[in-house]
């Protein structure tokens, strides 16, 4: 089980393990089993050991070129956590910094990813800098340096414990601090990377509108979106967004925590005028959703809800990616094995169809608690637990090629679920997925 713990998180995260029930299905073969199918574009990259290489990463990758950058919360050298590169093309992973967890330095890179600039990496730490409440740094890849661009916690008006990853606009980094500020209940910042400085644009009150803000933000002309985990007029958190050009931040959505969802710990994504996102509980069966909100009509509405029927994933705490008609993610538990599933969500087909491209086994990965990125037609990913070592592991997703778009082949017949090979042309693509369905 994870052993790294992050203060006053509510009762989110900390059930990432306790809700987890592990489900085995026996599948009879006809031809082909559903497992082997779902598996067929599958591949464990590398599986993290504990010590100096990182261990139990939370968040998300970046790309650049063959090369995969992540960050780890614990582990490295110093036992702080680490930022890490995996070579697609030497199939390789180095450390390239360990944070050093000496006092006044940052610690504990929390969910997220980096950003990238030139040969700079930016990114946030939870804990560490000269207040202990968080910090923004750069890594220079050139030169092999990191430095500290500001410290959180400095005062009662300024954010702590940044998490996610930060969103660069022109010379300006935005992102959000979980807690601190003058209601204690977090914050929207920007830091300016021409003038070196730091301004809290928003502090959350707890109330109407939201506390304890999840991942990262997202950008459409002047209006920043994001979600809270906490607050609104029912408790379990808020759509928002902020106009950076009037200051104002106004509440679209307030979660009641029943089936249209609750505790959304990721960030959003934009397609058109409506943006999708994951909600961590709540839905038709308690495991979460899959939301859109319509920035047209002001409407929002759930597209899907996780059930925990041994083959849907359930408690999403990560981030959505969208690709032509069809989104990506991945859950953090549930599935064919209980240890989280990779999917897909195509909005093209009618009201809309969610399918599981890949169901986590732990021997292969377990518990991933974040987002995936998509490189041409392969989908790379982390897993918090799991792998050789259990201690997570950098995995990957082709998406196949099949004949035949369109069909429906029968692949297996397991305790009243039928297990379809699903064939069909999008984006460019041709893709062959397993979907269940109880008979």
């Amino acid at each position: 089980m994870l052993t790294h713990q992050r203060r006053d998180r509510g009762s989110g995260r900390k059930r990432a393990a306790a809700w987890i029930c592990q489900v085995v299905l026996a599948a009879a073969s006809i031809g082909l089993t559903a497992a082997a199918a779902q598996a067929a574009g599958f591949n464990s990259l590398y599986s993290f050991q504990g010590g100096s290489d990182g261990q139990y990463p939370h968040g998300s990758l970046i790309q650049s070129g063959s090369m995969l950058y992540g960050m780890s919360p614990i582990g490295g050298s110093n036992g702080e956590g680490t930022i890490f590169q995996y070579d697609t093309s030497a199939n390789a992973e180095s450390v390239l910094y360990s944070f050093p967890g000496f006092a006044g330095d940052a610690e504990v890179p929390d969910f997220g990813s980096l950003i990238q600039s030139g040969s700079s990496l930016y990114g946030p730490t939870a804990y560490g800098g000269a207040y202990g409440g968080g910090t923004i740094f750069q890594y220079d890849t050139s030169v092999n340096s990191e430095t500290i661009l500001h410290s959180f916690g400095a005062d009662n008006t300024d954010g702590q414990y940044p998490e996610g990853s930060l969103l660069q606009y022109g010379s300006c980094l935005y992102g959000m601090c979980y807690l601190g500020g003058s209601s204690g209940q977090g914050t929207i910042f920007k830091y300016d990377t021409a003038t070196n400085t730091q301004t809290t644009l928003y502090a959350f009150t707890g109330g109407n509108d939201g506390g304890q803000p999840g991942l990262s933000l997202i950008r459409s002309g002047s209006v920043l979106y994001g979600m809270t985990a906490f607050g609104g007029s029912s408790g379990p958190g808020v759509i928002f967004k902020y106009d950076t050009a009037t200051n104002m931040q106004t509440v679209l959505y307030t979660f009641t925590g029943g089936s249209d969802g609750g505790e959304p710990y990721g960030s959003l994504v934009i397609s058109g005028s409506t943006l999708y996102g994951m909600s961590s509980v709540g839905g038709n069966s308690g495991g979460g959703t899959i939301f859109k909100y319509d920035l047209g009509t002001n409407t929002y509405s759930v597209v899907h809800s996780f059930a925990d029927n041994g083959v849907d994933g359930t408690n999403p705490y990560g981030s959505l990616i969208v690709s032509g008609s069809v989104l990506y993610g991945l859950t953090s538990g549930g599935g064919r094995y209980g240890y989280g599933t990779i999917f897909e969500y195509d909005l093209a087909e009618g009201a809309g169809r969610e399918i599981v491209l890949h169901s986590f086994n732990e021997s292969d990965g377990a518990y991933p608690m974040d987002s995936l990125i998509l490189c041409g037609s392969t989908l790379y990913g982390l897993t918090a637990q799991g792998g050789t070592y259990d201690d997570g592991t950098i995995f990957s997703f082709t998406l196949p090629t099949v004949p035949e778009p369109g069909t429906l082949a029968p692949l297996a017949l397991a305790g009243g679920t039928l297990c379809l090979q699903r064939r069909r042309r999008q984006t460019g693509h041709s893709f062959g997925m397993t979907e269940c369905k109880t008979r």
